[in-house]
């Protein structure tokens, strides 16, 4: 890129041409200091909403008055519609639940003929790749580009920032957004194209969800064959079972006998059937995920739909007739 002439000479003096060092100061400004769009501002957008507010100037539209009325008082911009946001910022991000959710965000008319501004869309949602493509076609009609960018790590670490993110786009997109994913997050992951990101999330959310009910089980065993429950936290810490997963279900939940949720039963119901039909739309079959399905929707009938994934337990110890666990939610 050709810089503009700072400095001109006339009768001998030099002078420096302070408009062009003007618009130079003004355009390094205007692409360190993004505008960002934000929807979806529950347990996982909320705090990574707080974390873009400290370094972008953030745009937000949400029914939620909770976690408005707290990015509002902290300096975010809040709009009257999603169109407005679409027509106000450079990038807009969405971190709602459903397919549905996303479609409703990125494919109604939003006005995209007449809007210069928008560049990016993002989604941090676990969608199915096929609704990421399907948003990614009808952006790019508009010069608007997606990126699917699922993430992993919970609340807590959405607010220190330290998510992992696996994004399916194209790499120019993908180099443009890359200051904002690392403001959210430490590990990130360009798996591909568009849809790919999300394949990526639904492949850990297999191994993740499948194990989490396996925990439950092994514990209502252990405990009820007479293991105290910290003895048997750590002989599975420093054993083969040992996990991320195995490690959160017992220092959030299990040990001090609280289900508030950090993943609620409901959403990762949602996200074993979007896995199962994507693979289904590859011919393949998961019994084990529909297995796995089947103990989750029974506890969701039981009650604990919005209780944390691990409360899984509190299902299991009912049907079992007998009691180790209460089933309750503390902040």
């Amino acid at each position: 890129m050709e810089l503009p002439n700072l400095i001109s000479s006339n009768n001998d003096f030099i002078f420096f041409n302070l408009g062009n060092i003007i618009k130079l100061l003004y355009k390094f400004f205007e692409a360190w200091t993004m505008k960002i769009g934000f929807v979806g501002l529950g347990l996982m957008g909320l705090p990574m909403a707080k974390r873009i507010l400290k370094n972008h100037d953030l745009y937000i539209f949400s029914k939620n008055e909770k976690s408005k009325n707290i990015l509002v008082e902290e300096g975010a911009k809040l709009v009257s519609s999603i169109n407005e946001l679409f027509t106000s910022v450079d990038i807009l991000c969405s971190c709602r639940l459903t397919d549905s959710h996303s479609k409703e965000i990125f494919l109604k008319n939003r006005n995209l003929k007449y809007n210069d501004k928008l560049k990016i869309c993002i989604d941090f949602s676990t969608i199915s790749p096929n609704t990421a493509k399907m948003i990614a076609f009808h952006l790019k009609k508009y010069s608007i580009d997606f990126i699917d960018a699922p993430i992993s790590g919970g609340p807590l670490k959405a607010q220190k920032g330290n998510l992992t993110i696996m994004a399916g786009g194209e790499k120019i997109a993908i180099n443009k957004a890359r200051k904002l994913f690392s403001i959210l997050g430490k590990r990130f992951f360009h798996v591909g194209d568009v849809g790919s990101g999300v394949t990526a999330k639904l492949c850990n959310n297999l191994i993740s969800i499948s194990t989490h009910a396996l925990i439950c089980e092994s514990v209502i065993l252990a405990l009820k064959s007479g293991i105290e429950i910290k003895k048997i936290f750590k002989i599975l810490k420093n054993s083969s079972a040992s996990s991320k997963s195995l490690s959160r279900i017992f220092s959030d939940h299990l040990l001090i006998n609280n289900f508030r949720a950090n993943a609620t039963i409901e959403t990762i119901i949602k996200d074993l059937d979007v896995a199962i039909k994507h693979a289904r739309t590859e011919g393949i079959k998961l019994p084990i995920t529909r297995n796995s399905k089947k103990h989750f929707l029974e506890a969701k009938n039981n009650g604990f739909g919005n209780y944390d994934i691990s409360s899984l337990i509190l299902h299991m110890q009912q049907q079992m007739g007998f009691k180790f666990f209460n089933d309750q939610i503390e902040d």
